[in-house]
């Protein structure tokens, strides 16, 4: 994949929920079926979770942008990095890495320790938060959904 050097970082803007719902789909419908079942993945689609989410969370919400295009998300909440989304073009490209980035950037001016929650079988996310030093602290199941999941945590470093 390209490098991009061109990634602007800026804050959500009601205008950009739904290109961030259309690259969550894309995203989930790809990535996720075989994690947590292609019927699980249609009916969390179908249940328009993804732009509630995004118009809830906007303003907390960071984008990346590249040559006018919505191309990554990453949603914060407390002291947590609760989702981050990249569209599959760019996976690899360096636009996850500046999002975490910019993420614990906010995160730690206010916190010591951040934390994030991740699908324990979506091996790409778990190992690419561990290659950004984040340690991996607990398996669990979601209460809800009955998905294994992991909480990784991330310490600040002074």
């Amino acid at each position: 994949m390209k490098n991009f050097q061109n990634i602007q970082l800026r804050p959500a803007t009601p205008d950009d929920v739904e290109p961030l719902t259309a690259l969550s789909y894309k995203t989930i419908r790809v990535k996720y079926p075989e994690i947590i079942g292609a019927d699980m993945v249609e009916g969390y689609i179908a249940s328009g979770a993804v732009p509630q989410y995004y118009a809830d969370r906007n303003a907390f919400t960071r984008v990346a942008v590249t040559d006018g295009q919505v191309i990554g998300a990453c949603a914060l909440r407390d002291n947590s990095v609760d989702l981050m989304m990249v569209t599959l073009e760019h996976h690899r490209s360096g636009v996850g890495a500046a999002l975490l980035a910019d993420a614990e950037s906010i995160l730690f001016a206010q916190h010591e320790l951040i934390s994030l929650e991740s699908f324990r079988d979506n091996h790409q996310a778990v190992d690419f938060y561990a290659k950004h030093g984040w340690v991996r602290r607990e398996a669990f199941t979601d209460p809800d959904y009955g998905i294994a999941m992991v909480r990784m945590t991330k310490q600040r470093s002074d």
